[in-house]
């Protein structure tokens, strides 16, 4: 018996960009019980993940942020090519240690990516039809929990191809998304006009996450140029995890957390902090 539960810990602990996800990323969520409401009347939110169900749009996955009372902030996750929303939300709530709701929209199914017929990888279209994906996910977020999201200036972050996609995104209305993460993915195409353009526009701070060697020179190389000559304010933070968004590389944006949502009150509760670096 003990060796059963043994394996079982080991195959739970076991998640990486190449792993296989038995759970499709549209599972129906398992009802949960109602709460009992706080003396403020809004009752601590169950659940950990659900499916969101967007219109003109596939389900998003979604996770929750356990136990909240009040008024939660959002982050917008945008997966990688061959890649799935369900990892890529759980990654994001290590790394937010499960304070705000993770959004993380779901991509066209990309044939041939996965490592069985099973394992079913997804690959996202950019530009104005994933800002709609976007903007009809934080609408439907509001709906479902009107007394528990602020969706507000969401934090955007991309992995890998997802990174070029929010970067465009975050450029063109940086007011709307000042704060950005950006992970094994775009530093040399954010550019000074592309900075300068953020910055002016309300763009407040960047995020490079690194899990491979290249990626952490030309991301350190591309933030000291952010700093010095674009004045934008810009970390990089590392992790030796190869291609993927794993728990080491994970802990390393939540270490980098607290300068990066800094000032912004709604997340003054968190765990992370908001000391602002």
């Amino acid at each position: 018996m003990r060796k059963v539960v043994l394996a079982l810990v080991v195959v739970l602990g076991c998640r990486s960009q190449g792993a296989v996800d038995p759970q499709p990323a549209t599972a129906t969520p398992t009802p949960t019980p109602t709460p009992t409401p706080t003396p403020n009347g809004v009752a601590p939110l169950p659940g950990f993940f659900e499916a969101l169900q967007v219109a003109g749009h596939p389900d998003a996955w979604m996770s929750l942020p356990t136990g909240a009372t009040g008024k939660r902030p959002v982050v917008v996750v945008i997966h990688g090519a061959g890649d799935r929303p369900d990892w890529q939300c759980g990654g994001w709530r290590r790394a937010t240690e499960g304070f705000p709701f993770i959004v993380c929209p779901r991509g066209k199914v990309a044939p041939g990516q996965g490592v069985t017929p099973d394992d079913i990888r997804y690959t996202h279209v950019g530009g104005p039809a994933l800002l709609d994906y976007i903007d009809g996910a934080l609408a439907a977020l509001t709906a479902r929990y009107p007394d528990y999201a602020d969706t507000a200036t969401p934090v955007l972050a991309g992995f890998s191809l997802g990174s070029y996609a929010i970067l465009q995104l975050a450029v063109q209305d940086p007011a709307r998304f000042p704060r950005i993460a950006l992970v094994e993915g775009v530093t040399d195409g954010f550019d000074d006009a592309r900075a300068r353009k953020f910055l002016s526009g309300g763009g407040e701070r960047v995020l490079f996450g690194c899990g491979q060697r290249g990626c952490k020179v030309a991301a350190a190389a591309a933030a000291q140029r952010l700093e010095a000559r674009d004045h934008l304010e810009a970390r990089v933070v590392f992790a030796a995890v190869n291609h993927t968004f794993d728990p080491p590389l994970e802990d390393a944006v939540r270490a980098e957390m607290p300068w990066l949502v800094g000032g912004d009150p709604r997340w003054s509760l968190a765990p992370v902090g908001t000391d602002g670096g």
